[in-house]
């Protein structure tokens, strides 16, 4: 845990805490892979994993991290990462955003925060494996991340980054927008995900979910609007009270 109890101390909101600066710069610099968790959850045994650039933290990412609970995981943690692939750096800083997930999973069973610095899945298995008591790790993640995660672009060594990852990790998976069981299917049935069927699950979840997504949420507030429906209470308040919202 990253300066838990000063953290604590100093007020999970308070937008000037240097300690949540402090925590993001810290991993950031960091050569090789890392991970380290900002909450005190305990990361025991089977650990799930949900990566994202959660800008801001909606009601769709709270539900996709109950849905895992219901698989069996004791611990869900909300990752976030100081590279993200293909995301732009607009909308809430880094610290904000650790600041508002810390706030979300405060109080509730399970549910923790980490902070990694690889953009990669393969990289941040490999930090979070590295967290004590982790034996396995299993990728929470929407339909379009499993498209980017077989695209060769994002790649120097494709064939043996698979290998790394699936070799250390598993994906659970849930439909995003239009991409549904059908989409996940037929991407288990082609090359390359094939070969790593047996690592990767289907995670059924509420059909009201899928649309609301962190950009649409920045959409709305850059027309004067929060939406209310879209946001857990704490992000709610926060964006109410924070001058420009974005």
């Amino acid at each position: 845990m990253i300066e838990g109890a000063r953290l604590a101390r100093c007020g999970l909101m308070s937008i000037e805490t240097d300690a949540w600066k402090n925590a993001v710069e810290a991993v950031r610099a960091s050569q090789h892979p890392t991970a380290r968790l900002i909450t005190a959850t305990p990361a025991v045994g089977p650990l799930a994993v949900m990566p994202g650039a959660y800008n801001p933290p909606t009601r769709a990412h709270l539900a996709l991290a109950e849905a895992a609970r219901t698989r069996g995981f004791d611990v869900v943690l909300f990752s976030l990462g100081t590279v993200t692939l293909d995301k732009p750096e607009t909308g809430l800083a880094l610290h904000e955003r650790l600041q508002l997930l810390a706030k979300i999973a405060e109080g509730r069973e399970g549910l923790g925060v980490v902070l990694q610095n690889r953009g990669l899945y393969a990289e941040q298995a490999e930090a979070l494996r590295a967290l004590p008591g982790v034996d396995q790790v299993t990728f929470v993640v929407g339909m379009d991340k499993v498209e980017q995660i077989f695209d060769r672009a994002y790649y120097r060594d494709f064939a043996g980054t698979l290998e790394r990852l699936f070799a250390g990790a598993r994906l659970l998976v849930a439909a995003r927008g239009t991409l549904d069981r059908r989409a996940f299917d037929a991407r288990l049935a082609a090359e390359p995900a094939r070969r790593f069927v047996d690592r990767i699950d289907w995670l059924a979840l509420d059909p009201r979910w899928r649309p609301i997504s962190a950009t649409a949420v920045r959409e709305r507030l850059a027309r004067g609007e929060i939406p209310r429906e879209w946001l857990p209470e704490a992000v709610e308040h926060y964006l109410r009270r924070r001058d420009p919202v974005f």
